[in-house]
């Protein structure tokens, strides 16, 4: 019996100590998971939007508005200020994110959960068990606070320091009258406690909701694309639109270190080219930068996105080349660095200029492009646009607004459907010329405005 209460008088004196460390380490948890979202508020929505759960407007407030409530958090529970306030909204979005994770899985979405920034859909396998276990971890972290939120070195521990009622003496204790009045005192501090309580607990309730909202309105603000959004051949709606109007209008979403719009462009790039030359189809690249995080931070996806639409200033036909060397070879060498690797430089983004034809004052120019990243906002707007409207994987390839898989069974299927329906092909009789490969790439990356549908996020 001794033993055991000598048992719950430890759990007693160190339980408020666990509490402590608990509550400490999932403050540092939501700092840190609030910080590395609150830098990019348009790559967050991007995030929300990728699993596929909400409307658009609800993608937009939680993209914008969730890392500023993480934050508030966070400091309240590095504070120690309503512990079991910050604990239960805690549980809440450790309960949300779970549910979000196990529905990713069970609708085989590949995505990367975004909880400490980036995130999206990958085309790297994905395994969320350790998603999962984490997130289960974190909860029962956080239940154990609702539960016993009284916790050390806390603003908490601190306005509670007048709550207690010292036990009078033995002799008062035997009479009836002492014990009514002690435990009217008693019972006293507790209301007094209770209400303060509340009243904190409402306060901060209404005070995380204000400045969520006015953090969804800075967020908001912050996420806006500044810079020119016109280029000579290249629209945020449609991209680089490659041929005449046709049966089959071809919506190609693609990531330049994107390794499924490689496969995609190596499948269908020679049969792309022919059917866009015998006017069966019409296609439009959107150029996204998804995978910029991949590149070791070297934004590779839009820093390679920008070359193809400075190509593209010089003409469509020279966008396709230059998107095809992108595919392609350089030198023997595969352009496409590795997902998670360094990318290309901006020197080497200037040799496959001239290794497609580009010289003189064009090349000037186009060197210029590149340098200063004259598309950057463009190469965002695209992207933004495409992830608006549910494009949230690469490859995506629509024909006539239906997604199709990324094979050439599926392209030519989708195609012949098309002409079944649509005006029959009325190819140009004087063919865009297709220009010889250049002596420093492989046959791949001929200037030939080859298309391709291609992009893996």
């Amino acid at each position: 019996m001794r033993q055991a209460e000598s048992v719950a008088v430890r759990w007693q004196t160190y339980r408020p100590w666990l509490g402590t460390l608990i509550r400490l380490a999932l403050a540092a948890i939501w700092i840190w998971a609030s910080v590395s979202k609150l830098s990019s508020p348009r790559t967050f929505v991007q995030t929300v939007r990728a699993y596929d759960v909400t409307w658009e407007w609800l993608s937009k407030a939680i993209g914008y508005g969730l890392p500023v409530i993480e934050l508030i958090v966070g400091i309240m529970l590095a504070l120690g200020i309503a512990v079991r306030l910050a604990a239960a909204i805690s549980a809440v979005l450790f309960l949300i994110f779970l549910i979000g994770i196990i529905q990713a899985a069970a609708r085989g979405i590949q995505l990367e959960c975004g909880c400490f920034g980036g995130g999206g859909l990958t085309a790297s396998g994905t395994s969320y068990t350790l998603d999962i276990l984490r997130d289960i971890g974190l909860l029962i972290l956080a239940g154990y606070l609702v539960y016993w939120s009284y916790t050390r070195i806390s603003l908490d521990e601190f306005l509670a320091r007048n709550d207690g009622v010292d036990l009078p003496s033995a002799k008062r204790m035997r009479s009836d009258q002492g014990q009514r009045k002690y435990n009217a005192m008693l019972e006293s501090k507790r209301k007094a406690a209770r209400e303060r309580a509340l009243w904190l607990n409402g306060s901060l309730g209404v005070l995380i909701i204000l400045i969520g909202l006015i953090g969804v309105g800075v967020q908001s603000n912050r996420a806006k694309i500044e810079g020119s959004l016109t280029a000579a051949h290249a629209s945020v709606s449609n991209g680089v639109t490659f041929g005449k109007k046709a049966a089959a209008t071809v919506d190609v979403y693609e990531d330049f270190q994107c390794p499924n719009c490689l496969n995609f462009e190596k499948a269908v790039h020679t049969q792309l080219d022919k059917d866009v030359r015998a006017n069966k189809a019409q296609v439009r690249f959107h150029t996204l930068a998804f995978l910029d995080a991949s590149s070791n931070g070297n934004k590779y996806s839009t820093r390679a996105a920008n070359a193809a639409l400075c190509a593209a200033d010089a003409s469509v036909d020279d966008f396709v080349a230059y998107h095809n060397i992108l595919y392609g070879k350089y030198k023997d060498k595969q352009v496409q660095p590795a997902e998670g690797g360094s990318g290309r430089t901006n020197r080497e983004l200037e040799q496959y200029a001239s290794a497609i034809g580009l010289s003189g004052g064009t090349l000037t120019t186009f060197d210029g492009c590149v340098a200063n990243q004259n598309h950057k906002a463009l190469v965002e707007a695209i992207t933004e646009h495409a992830s608006a409207h549910g494009v949230n994987a690469t490859p995506t390839i629509k024909v006539n607004g239906k997604s199709i898989s990324p094979t050439l069974a599926a392209w030519n299927k989708a195609i012949a459907d098309a002409l079944k329906k649509g005006p029959a092909p009325d190819p140009s009789k004087t063919p865009t010329p297709t220009p010889t490969p250049s002596a420093t790439t492989s046959a791949t990356t001929t200037k030939s405005p080859t298309p391709t549908a291609s992009a893996s996020r």
